[in-house]
């Protein structure tokens, strides 16, 4: 049990213990939190005001985690982003945080910051070391990318020397997650 870990400002990675972890969630203003394990760990804090996103997923080779038509990834983006546009903050847990949270992380920053595929795996992991994503979510996370590359909205950049756009300023949340993989 690791409890949970900070991927950036409003955005936390977790695992069961995260779940069930008042202190944290007050003290964090989680008002929002995406469960992707709901059939192993309940929501506990509904009571409280918490929003739920619960996902059903089991972390076995079959799971099927995003759709073809997105609706599952379009859906986690405006729930993240609701969190993020009112300053509060968002935790989005699993069984053990190392799988089917990384991946609804992996689909929010892919989509956000236009990155790579590989890019969002490589700060990830420079945020959470233990990752053990499954070859068949990572295949559906290269699928995700190739969707997002055909709507116009894929990456930009795949390397951290690499500026999305040399003409503008890096949006400052992108730049301080850029620094911060750099830095570590």
């Amino acid at each position: 049990m690791i409890g949970a870990i900070k991927i950036k400002d409003g955005l936390f990675i977790g695992d069961s213990f995260a779940a069930k972890d008042l202190e944290f969630v007050v003290a964090n203003k989680v008002t929002k939190i995406i469960n992707c394990s709901g059939r192993q760990v309940q929501n506990q804090w509904t009571n409280i005001g918490v929003q739920y996103l619960t996902f059903h997923w089991l972390d076995e080779e079959n799971q099927v985690l995003f759709d073809p038509m997105d609706k599952t990834t379009n859906e986690i983006f405006a729930f993240v982003e609701e969190a993020m546009t009112e300053y509060d903050s968002v935790l989005i847990h699993s069984v053990r945080g190392q799988s089917r949270a990384s991946c609804v992380i992996a689909t929010y920053l892919m989509r956000k910051y236009r990155w790579s595929l590989l890019k969002t795996l490589e700060f990830l992991n420079s945020r959470r070391p233990d990752l053990e994503i499954r070859a068949t979510f990572i295949k559906q996370l290269s699928e995700y990318e190739s969707r997002l590359k055909k709507r116009s909205i894929g990456p930009k950049t795949s390397k951290w020397d690499e500026i999305a756009d040399e003409n503008k300023f890096l949006e400052s949340d992108e730049l301080m997650l850029r620094n911060t993989f750099l830095n570590a």
